[in-house]
């Protein structure tokens, strides 16, 4: 019986493979306008040359318009000619890329009839791994040919330019500088063509091995802190019965903030009690023992990016009975130029709440990570925790209002995995990243199927650690 997920495979294949073959189409057509452009050089040496060879006139002239002329076109010319083989290379994966979806369609069906004499009937292959992307009988003999053109015309205008070098710096400089190379011979000439060959072979290689390993597969990891890497739970209870008298256990906070939890008497202001004291951000118990172990297997040997972010807009005095204000500030000051050594004359840079957060919290932060051997590649402490779709630009490509937070991170860079505490997280980053990892707490409790499909339930950092060898 065909499914609605049969059918979709079937549009997809027919989809695909329109794409396939107008990506080949693409390749002649483009392979066509390169011929074209690669000729024009052609045209200038019937113009120029009439009487003889236009070469040795050249090189053995001195007219400093006509050599510059010749040779800056053949170096245009080579140019041109590199951008086109670079798009062409593209093309070609693209080309690629389609077949191997289309084999993993192919394999689809085949599997699921189970055919007892496929071999005898099917000729193209299932594997998602072929055709290769570098194959010496097809593409890579082009690559070749338009590599040895526009390196015979890189060669020949360089030595043009080179043979009228020093007229060409007496004439057009203030400062009589003396060509650098003044024996331009036949050997610098092939060197230069080797070294402009080897750029197309190069790009050809290489861009090559990434789309093989690294196209579409972003291997970065987004790594929330509170409730994901410590005890946040555990400790927000202790310091709120020191602070407070009131109880409260961790497995309790079912809802954030805690002052939603209901007939649990906490109010906003006991909240901001407990965040507000420098100590509840220092004192932080890591989430198990051997986190940081785990974060340097992901970050060393399977070869992930860990970033690191927390929105964490700490001190704020909106909720603070009015006469600790002046005094949380000063104690934030105060632990800043106490503990990283930042010198009196300074203060007057942290006259605002906002210093004080970016400094300070960004400092204990850090510290923190590497008092519990937790390595990053990068860190952000977020100054927003909403997700903006509409980001406006100024004229240099820099956001006019910061949004730089793990929503902006995630979708522009693609993040393979994230690991949050926060359901309403966790549902927004699932639409940029592959998956998200929803640390296990009382308060994102929600049912399975009302989740996305790749946002998965996890509970320690060794079961994300499994999840991530599965899953690669």
């Amino acid at each position: 019986m065909e499914t609605e997920f049969d059918k979709f495979q079937l549009e997809e294949y027919k989809n695909i493979s329109n794409a396939h073959f107008e990506a080949n189409k693409q390749i002649g057509i483009f392979f066509r306008y390169y011929l074209l452009v690669a000729s024009a050089p052609a045209a200038i040496f019937l113009w120029f040359g009439k009487s003889g060879s236009i070469i040795n006139e050249l090189l053995s002239s001195r007219n400093l318009n006509l050599c510059l002329f010749i040779g800056f076109f053949l170096i245009t010319i080579s140019f041109i000619g590199l951008i086109f083989c670079f798009y062409m290379i593209n093309l070609r994966f693209d080309s690629i890329l389609y077949a191997r979806t289309i084999n993993g369609i192919r394999k689809y069906f085949y599997n699921k009839e189970k055919y007892l004499f496929e071999n005898q009937i099917r000729v193209l292959p299932k594997q998602t791994s072929q055709p290769k992307y570098v194959e010496f009988h097809a593409f890579t003999i082009i690559v070749l040919a338009v590599a040895l053109i526009n390196s015979i015309y890189f060669g020949l205008g360089t030595r043009v330019i080179a043979s009228i070098g020093d007229q060409f710096f007496n004439e057009y400089f203030i400062f009589k500088i003396p060509i650098l190379c003044p024996n331009y011979n036949l050997s610098c000439t092939l060197i230069a063509a080797l070294i402009f060959f080897s750029i197309h072979l190069i790009y050809y290689i290489y861009f090559s091995n990434y789309r093989n390993f690294s196209y579409m597969k972003n291997l970065t990891i987004g790594i929330d802190i509170d409730g994901v890497l410590n005890k946040h739970r555990d400790t927000f209870c202790e310091f709120l019965y020191n602070k407070t008298g009131k109880t409260l256990w961790a497995d309790e906070i079912v809802k954030i903030p805690v002052s939603l939890i209901p007939n649990k008497n906490v109010e906003r202001s006991d909240e901001f009690l407990v965040f507000n004291d420098i100590n509840y951000w220092v004192s932080q118990k890591a989430i198990q023992e051997n986190v940081g172990k785990i974060i340097d297997e992901l970050k060393n040997t399977f070869g992930y990016k860990i970033c690191v972010f927390s929105y964490r807009a700490w001190p704020d005095t909106t909720y603070l009975p009015v006469d600790l204000h002046q005094q949380t500030l000063e104690t934030w000051k105060s632990y800043y130029f106490s503990e990283f050594k930042i010198s009196k004359f300074l203060v007057g840079l942290f006259t605002s709440k906002n210093n004080l957060r970016f400094k300070t919290i960004t400092s204990i932060t850090k510290e923190w990570l590497e008092a519990n051997g937790i390595h990053y590649n990068k860190l952000l402490i977020e100054k927003g925790s909403i997700d903006v779709n509409s980001i406006s630009f100024n004229f240099w490509g820099i956001p006019k209002i910061n949004f730089k937070n793990r929503f902006y991170y995630s979708r522009k860079k693609s993040y393979r995995y994230f690991v949050e505490d926060s359901y309403e997280n966790a549902e927004k980053l699932s639409a940029y990243c592959e998956y998200v990892f929803l640390m296990d707490h009382p308060y994102n409790q929600i049912e399975p199927e009302m989740m996305p499909p790749n946002i998965i339930r996890v509970y320690s950092w060794s079961d994300i650690k499994e999840k991530i060898r599965k899953l690669g």
